[in-house]
């Protein structure tokens, strides 16, 4: 089961965080993970042991900041799940396209994200659709940082 995270409650979150990410993207998932509008968790058992990140860059764009599994919980189809109830509540919402940004040697997200229709993309390709203003706001939102591969998926 996928269920909203109150921003009150998200404290019993960062466990998970801790045990799936390091330096940098620690520091910020934690500051994301209390600034955003949406998260969302895998709960088993009444315990959360899956989380994602959502944000609207646009009426019509979505952005997945980040997908974390405890480590327990690993390779049990918890990472899927949370990126399809993702989509569909993108969805739901009227998204057309989300967008997510995955380090490059990280096997295992680019296989999910690959696996769900995601293909890579880039700042001129997102510029094309968007013209380059609105691209270069969209990326200040996602923070796309060297290292990273942008993942792109028309779901609408």
């Amino acid at each position: 089961m996928v269920v909203d995270v109150p921003p009150g409650e998200r404290g019993a979150l960062e466990g998970i965080l801790e045990e799936s990410f390091e330096g940098w993207y620690l520091r910020h998932s934690r500051g994301k993970l209390q600034q955003l509008e949406v998260v969302r968790a895998a709960v088993a058992s009444g315990i959360p042991v899956g989380l994602v990140m959502l944000k609207k860059l646009e009426a019509r764009v979505g952005y997945i900041y980040y997908i974390a599994v405890a480590k327990a919980h690993r390779k049990m189809g918890i990472a899927r799940l949370v990126l399809e109830d993702s989509l569909g509540r993108f969805r739901e919402e009227g998204v057309g396209e989300v967008y997510a940004s995955i380090e490059t040697d990280n096997v295992p997200s680019e296989g999910l994200f690959s696996s769900e229709g995601f293909t890579q993309t880039n700042f001129a390709e997102v510029s094309k659709r968007f013209g380059t203003i609105r691209a270069i706001n969209m990326y200040r939102k996602m923070v796309i940082v060297p290292g990273e591969a942008l993942m792109w998926k028309k779901i609408a």
